[in-house]
């Protein structure tokens, strides 16, 4: 999986892969974060289904939706 996004001013970022059940599967920090974010990110070892892409910010939470197939 590969992601892409812009952050425009400086931010604290958490951002994290949960499983249908809740479980934390990826998770990563950035501190006082600007510019563009590109990050690839293996799922081979986790089993087919929906994900969830969290993004928290000291603006609010971002959730998208992931289906591994």
């Amino acid at each position: 999986m590969s992601k892409t996004f812009n952050v425009d001013k400086l931010l604290h970022l958490n951002i994290k892969i949960i499983n249908v059940l809740g479980k934390i599967v990826y998770t990563e920090e950035k501190q006082q974060f600007i510019g563009e974010y590109t990050k690839q990110i293996s799922l081979d070892d986790y089993v087919n289904g929906i994900y969830f892409l969290e993004i928290e910010t000291d603006n609010g939470i971002i959730n998208k939706k992931l289906i591994l197939h």
